[in-house]
């Protein structure tokens, strides 16, 4: 499936300033559907970032710049948007359709976004634009919301409040356009054929081999020659393989098959192997809210006393690193790093004093209460790559507070029942986010998920999409977040940290934090 046809041969070899190169890499699973309005599948949305132009693009630094449009302006009030596109981008498609993008594209996207026959669960991300939420319930037409183009490249887009946050959301995949007359003319399986793609980006969808039974499936992308003519592309394709084995894409990667392995792991045989690395991960404890001693915040205060989080981070591998909260280091609000502007330390609160922990220990439960404790377990999801690790804490815990916990590995099914029963002593989260927000680890603590329902995190969350500054929505977050670990709900353990490898012979390869895509635009084969 990795073959090429004999022109592609010639083209993948012909240059010798490392373009012209077709990269391969293997994705996890088949991509659901190539349509940026509805895809939340990590292997969809890792080839449609490739696909896809807004109008404007994020830097993983958080820098925002210009992309499907050249200039903007804001109002004063901060609620009129007005955009001037770029009229050099073209529709490209492996069928015999194209077109000029043009302001009517975004239009028709954002109603698309907004209809409920879409059901795009982006939708309420969206809702500061004007309407948009009363469209979406059907309140009204669909023609009201806030997004008109007024001449073929020029959009305006009026919020109902301001929205500190919405450029970064123009950076994201459902912002991308959408041509109405391409639409219909794929009678219902838009997004779900290679002929039924659109592309406006680096790259279009040249075949896609998707069979139910197949394990052999593939998704191949081609430059898009209008793409690369004002902002040139460096490859001459991507050929994404998919492997559901993790250690044969390992080894697809190891022995050359593939250019680019992406995990959370640092398998041995990847040791020499260049690499980017990305804290975008949150490994905790929550303790069972229904438990009537250990979910007790002066017990809780205690297990988190007892926990050496210098020493959890020293006696692990470089993967995970001591959590001193629940954010890691490199999620964003909007176009701001959060741990670089939050001024809350919760290191203060998630002290390491054996001596305190031991003392507090000796009065706080009477001696029946503490033999209730014994054969409790922490239940541990078997996709948690680091459970070896877990015995540093619960030795941590037994040697200070003569608390033997067990280890209990279930599957992810089991898993999710038991969270939702309420049957476990504690458990092992693992919080990500796909889109990089600060505010996704929040919610994880606003909707119950866990047990928990912190009514901070809840009433952020409710406020997302509403702050008037970013600087305001770093502070409801770090507020939010003090508060569960204040409480002692959460027990903060680790950030693990994701891996981009690549052959030594690859550079200019980015990995989109805001998405978890690899991109492969400025990507050459020395």
């Amino acid at each position: 499936m990795t073959a090429c046809s004999p022109l592609e041969r010639v083209v993948e070899f012909f240059s010798d300033d490392g373009t012209g190169y077709i990269f391969k890499i293997s994705l996890s699973d088949d991509p659901e559907i190539l349509d940026p309005q509805i895809a939340t599948d990590e292997s969809s949305i890792a080839i449609l970032k490739n696909m896809f132009v807004g109008l404007l693009r994020q830097d993983s630094d958080g820098t925002i710049s210009t992309a499907g449009a050249s200039d903007y302006t804001i109002s004063s009030d901060g609620l009129t948007y007005t955009f001037y596109l770029d009229s050099r981008y073209t529709w490209k498609t492996v069928a015999d359709w194209e077109g000029s993008v043009t302001a009517y594209d975004y239009e028709f996207a954002f109603r698309r976004l907004f209809s409920s026959d879409t059901a795009s669960p982006y939708a309420s991300d969206y809702f500061s634009i004007l309407n948009s939420e009363a469209a979406y319930n059907g309140e009204v037409e669909l023609s009201e919301i806030g997004v008109h183009a007024t001449d073929d490249y020029t959009l305006v887009i009026t919020l109902e409040y301001p929205n500190a946050e919405f450029l970064s959301l123009l950076t994201r995949l459902p912002a991308s356009p959408c041509n109405e007359e391409f639409f219909e003319s794929c009678k219902g399986k838009y997004g779900l054929e290679a002929d039924c793609i659109a592309s406006n980006g680096a790259f279009y969808v040249r075949y896609w081999l998707h069979e139910e039974y197949s394990t052999d499936n593939y998704v191949r992308l081609r430059k898009n020659d209008y793409y690369s003519e004002f902002s040139e592309v460096y490859p001459y394709g991507v050929n994404y393989l998919i492997e559901y084995d993790d250690a044969v894409r390992l080894s697809d990667f190891t022995d050359g098959t593939t250019d680019v392995y992406i995990s959370q792991s640092f398998d041995s045989a990847l040791e020499e192997s260049e690499y980017q690395s990305y804290s975008v991960c949150f490994c905790g404890l929550v303790i069972n809210p229904d438990n009537e001693i250990l979910s007790r915040a002066e017990v809780g205060e205690i297990i988190s006393l007892a926990i050496d989080r210098e020493a959890l981070e020293s006696d692990t591998p470089e993967i995970l690193t001591a959590a001193y909260g629940i954010i890691p280091p490199d999620a964003y609000v909007g176009s701001t790093n959060y741990r670089k502007s939050s001024d809350s330390s919760l290191e203060e609160i998630l002290v390491y004093n054996e001596q305190l922990a031991e003392y507090k220990w000796s009065f706080t439960l009477t001696d029946s209460e503490k033999r209730t404790l014994y054969g409790m377990k922490i239940m541990v999801p078997d996709t948690f790559e680091y459970t070896d690790y877990l015995s540093l804490v619960t030795g941590m815990l037994n040697d200070t507070l003569g608390i033997s916990l067990g280890i209990d590995i279930v599957n992810e099914s089991d898993y999710s029942s038991r969270l939702a029963s309420g049957d476990y002593d504690i458990c092992l989260v693992e919080i990500e986010s796909s889109s990089g927000s600060a505010f996704d680890y929040i919610e994880a603590f606003s909707d119950g998920s866990y047990g928990i329902t912190s009514e901070s995190c809840l009433e952020t969350i409710k406020l997302s999409g509403k702050y008037s500054t970013l600087s305001a929505a770093v502070y409801a977050i770090s507020e939010a977040e003090k508060d569960v670990i204040s409480s002692y709900q959460c027990i903060p353990l680790w950030y693990a940290e994701k891996f981009i490898f690549t052959s030594d012979d690859v550079s200019g390869l980015e990995y989109d934090i805001f998405s978890g895509a690899a991109i492969f635009e400025l990507v050459k084969k020395l």
